[in-house]
C-alpha cells in the first residue's frame, strides 16, 4: 500500500522541536522508503538541537522497507539499518570496499537530507544494510555508531599494535565509549579501565566489565588510550597518560579544535594518534557478529525505548544525563 502521509520532527532551533505532517511524494529512483521502526538519540543531536536544522534529523535509524524506487530490487518488508554516509560507490576508495572515505562524499543522513525522527524516511538503497533474521531492529541499530564506529577505530588500531595491550584506558563513558568497552577484548585488549565524571555512565561501564581508572595524573601509564569525550580535559588525560610508543584513538568530538601540547613531555612523547570516521560496508557482516555477542547486553543498559511524540521529553532528558541513549522505537518493533 502506498504511503500518503507522514509525521516528522523539525529543530528550528534553541532548543525546540517542532511536529509536522506531510503529504509524500513517489519515491526517486535508486531510492527506497523506510517506515523509521527505531532513530537513537546522539550526542551529536544535540547541536541541532541548539542551532536548528533545515532537515529532519536522526542518523541512527532503523526500519522497514515499505516502497521502493525504479531500479531497486529489495522486497518490501525488508528490515534494515541506514548507513549515515551517502557514499558515491564509484571512486576508488567506494571501489575498494572503504566506503566511510567516499572521495566524493557532501551528505550524511540526518545532516545534509532527512532522517529518521519521522515516520518515515526515504534513503539510496546503497545506504541500506539489511539486518539478519537473528538480530532485533532494537540492537541492529546499534552497529552504526555505537558498535560500528567502536569496532573500526580498533581495527584501525590494530594497523599500529597487531600484538595487542593488556590493558587500556577509555576516556568518556558514553553510548561510544560503552561500545568500545563492550567489543575491546574481541580486538586484542585485555582488560580496560574507564573514567568518566558522571557516576551513572561509570556505573553501567563497570557493569559492562571495565574497572575504574583509579589514577589520571600520572604520565605513561596506558599503550592504548581512546578518547570518547572530545571535552578539553579528557584530551588532555588521554596525552598525559598514554605511554611512549602507545597509542591515542581519538573518536571525541567537539565544537572545540584538537590541539597538540607544545609541551616538552608531548614533544618528546613518541606515539600514534589515530583519527577513525564511522567504519565501512565492508566490516558490516563482521559487526553483526560481535552485536550477536555482546549487543542485547549493550541494548538492554544503554537504550530507553519512546515514541515520536515523546522526542522533546527524550532530548530534555538526555540532555540532562538522565538517559543514555533514548531510542524513538515504533509500535511495530516493540
Amino acid at each position: 500500500m502506498t504511503t500518503t502521509t507522514s509525521v516528522r520532527a523539525r529543530f528550528p532551533g534553541d532548543g525546540r522541536i517542532d511536529f509536522d505532517t506531510v503529504t509524500l511524494g513517489p519515491v526517486a529512483d535508486g531510492e527506497v522508503r523506510l517506515r523509521v521502526d527505531v532513530c537513537a538519540l546522539c550526542g551529536s543531536d544535540k547541536r541541532l538541537l541548539r542551532s536548528g536544522s533545515p532537515v529532519v534529523p536522526g542518523h541512527e535509524i532503523g526500519g522497514t522497507v515499505v516502497e521502493t524506487g525504479a531500479g531497486v530490487d529489495l522486497p518490501t518488508g525488508t528490515r534494515a539499518i541506514v548507513y549515515i554516509p551517502v557514499f558515491c560507490g564509484t571512486c576508488r576508495r567506494c571501489a575498494a570496499g572503504r566506503t566511510n572515505q567516499c572521495l566524493r562524499l557532501t551528505q550524511l543522513i540526518g545532516w545534509q537530507r532527512d532522517g529518521g525522527f519521522a515516520e518515515h524516511v526515504d534513503v539510496p538503497a546503497r545506504c541500506l544494510l539489511p539486518v539478519p533474521d537473528d538480530v532485533p531492529l532494537t540492537t541492529a541499530v546499534l552497529g552504526l555508531d555505537t558498535v560500528g564506529t567502536a569496532a573500526h577505530a580498533l581495527r584501525l588500531w590494530q594497523r599500529v599494535q597487531p600484538d595487542g595491550v593488556d590493558r587500556a584506558l577509555v576516556v568518556g563513558a558514553g553510548p561510544l565509549g560503552l561500545g568500545v568497552i563492550s567489543v575491546a577484548g574481541a580486538f586484542g585488549v585485555g582488560a580496560v579501565d574507564v573514567a568518566d565524571p558522571h557516576e551513572g555512565r561509570l556505573a553501567t561501564a563497570v557493569a559492562l566489565g571495565a574497572r575504574a581508572a583509579e589514577d589520571l595524573d600520572s604520565e605513561n601509564q596506558y599503550d592504548l588510550v581512546i578518547e570518547v569525550s572530545g571535552a578539553t580535559a579528557a584530551r588532555e588525560t588521554a596525552q598525559r597518560v598514554v605511554a611512549p610508543g602507545g597509542a591515542v584513538v581519538v573518536l571525541g568530538e567537539s565544537d572545540q579544535p584538537y590541539a597538540m601540547p607544545a609541551t616538552p613531555r608531548w614533544r618528546r612523547t613518541d606515539c600514534f594518534t589515530i583519527r577513525s570516521f564511522y567504519f565501512p560496508t565492508s566490516e558490516v557482516e563482521a559487526n553483526w557478529d560481535l552485536l550477536r555477542d555482546s549487543g542485547a547486553a549493550l541494548r538492554d543498559r544503554l537504550t530507553v525505548p519512546l515514541a515520536l511524540a515523546d522526542l522533546p521529553d527524550a532530548f530534555a532528558r538526555f540532555v540532562a544525563g538522565d538517559y543514555l541513549k533514548p531510542c524513538i522505537v515504533s509500535e511495530d518493533a516493540r
